[in-house]
């Protein structure tokens, strides 16, 4: 097994003093949302019983890549997804309110746990989610699983095949992205503050990018975990590497998923975030594998012009390869306790 499946797998929840068990399993499922460099930037204040404010840290915001929290604020999104879900689950309604006035605001949403009915629902879903940047197979996605992604989100959702003029313009639109973000400074130190290289960061930190969640295959990946640096992530060689898995990529998928809003307010990229992850965990159980490419919503010219090359109105939040994959393998992406993203 892979080392960090195994720390996944072998997280205990702990004790938190102010909390009851069922609001730290609630807290803990709501975690397991995806966010840029695996940061995990969201925090819990706790202002009562089952009342907390939804905020973030700042020394987990991405300012290179990410300089207008816009995408910060919609992984917080897809932590409240994820918590309404899982307050569900365990027999509770969360009552939402965003109360965040920009996205640099300290109070994003407050959250209070009604006592309801318990759902059917699984905690599958939310368990095992997790980028897939490999593996993904080129096969025409069907219709009624497109329409199973999209639900009742026709007009913030948006599908377009590989081979679509919308498709192609996607592909390349990427390619150009990453060839543009490889070689930004900014940006590359900035990933390489988030890369775990080895198993002893990864148990201090337990967030961040691993060798594993980058998926490094055999001799690669050891190699990498027993000699790799962040001076390495600044070379030549990296980033030459990593345009050929973009290239790669970009070209063997089944098409690309699309996010917008009618606008950038924290209440529509929360909405945004909301969307994202609700279609994700759909997907799990239709075989179909995400993977979210940011580069094209973080350098110009594309980010400017990506609205208007795919003839919409307001804005593109999210874009995603996807295609189905054989099997989901065990999530790797490492995941902070609930004692670490508590303020008391």
């Amino acid at each position: 097994m892979e080392d960090e499946a195994a720390m996944r797998k072998e997280y205990t929840l702990q004790y938190v003093q102010g909390l009851t068990e069922d609001e730290i399993k609630i807290l803990y499922l709501a975690s397991l949302a995806p966010s840029g460099h695996n940061t995990q930037p969201w925090m819990i204040t706790i202002k009562g019983s089952k009342r907390w404010v939804i905020g973030s840290d700042r020394t987990r915001w991405l300012p290179a890549v990410d300089p207008d929290n816009r995408e910060m604020m919609l992984s917080i999104g897809a932590f409240i997804e994820n918590l309404s879900i899982a307050a569900g689950i365990h027999g509770y309604e969360a009552e939402i309110d965003v109360i965040g006035k920009d996205n640099y605001s300290s109070e994003i949403a407050e959250v209070r746990l009604i006592k309801g009915k318990e759902t059917s629902v699984s905690d599958k879903a939310i368990k095992e989610r997790r980028t897939a940047r490999k593996h993904l197979l080129k096969n025409t996605i069907r219709t009624e699983d497109i329409s199973h992604l999209v639900e009742n989100n026709k007009n913030a959702l948006f599908y377009y095949p590989l081979n679509s003029k919308e498709g192609s313009y996607l592909s390349q639109a990427n390619l150009q992205a990453n060839k543009t973000q490889v070689f930004r400074e900014d940006a590359q130190i900035e990933l390489a503050e988030w890369i775990r290289w080895t198993d002893r960061e990864a148990r201090e930190y337990r967030n961040g990018l691993t060798p594993e969640s980058m998926e490094m295959k055999g001799i690669v990946r050891w190699y990498a975990k027993h000699f790799f640096s962040k001076g390495d992530v600044l070379g030549k060689t990296f980033r030459n590497e990593t345009l050929k898995l973009i290239e790669d990529q970009v070209q063997n998928c089944a098409g690309w998923l699309v996010v917008k809003s009618d606008s950038s307010t924290v209440a529509d990229l929360i909405n945004a975030g909301r969307v994202l992850q609700s279609a994700w965990l759909r997907a799990h159980e239709k075989l179909i594998a995400f993977h979210p490419m940011t580069q094209i919503l973080e350098e110009d010219p594309w980010r400017t012009e990506l609205a208007k090359e795919l003839g919409h109105s307001g804005s593109i939040q999210f874009i995603l390869r996807i295609g189905y994959i054989k099997e989901y393998r065990q999530p790797v992406s490492l995941r902070m306790p609930v004692s670490k993203i508590i303020v008391m």
